[in-house]
């Protein structure tokens, strides 16, 4: 679905989020852009083109998540094993030793949020 921006109020809908949606895509506050300055044709097509990426980023995690489960699971692991695993490399990649950053994840990771 494509935004289009027909009036000031949808222009100002867009602006309260145009940043964070920036954010999710780049991983940093957009800089240099005069959003006020754009048009509103070219601030919908701005718009647009960070959803398209947004989109595209979601299904190559989406993939990558797929095949990391896979991956597992052609251990011989099925596949909430799998997922108790994976979280907790990413655990002990992101956390080390910590036991409580490994217990948060345990209860709110991949495994929880599959098997709710």
């Amino acid at each position: 679905m494509k935004l289009a921006i027909t009036n000031q109020e949808e222009r100002e809908d867009v602006m309260m989020w145009v940043s964070d949606l920036y954010k999710d895509v780049y991983g940093s506050r957009p800089r240099g852009y005069n959003f006020e300055a754009f048009s509103n044709a070219e601030l919908s097509t701005f718009v647009n083109d960070l959803i398209e990426e947004s989109e595209r980023e979601a299904e190559m995690e989406s993939a990558f998540v797929e095949k990391a489960i896979a991956d597992v699971m052609s251990l011989g692991a099925d596949k909430e094993t799998a997922l108790r695993w994976l979280d907790q490399a990413d655990a002990f990649f992101n956390y080390g030793d910590d036991p409580f950053c490994e217990d948060s994840i345990e209860k709110y990771g991949w495994v929880a949020s599959q098997f709710e």
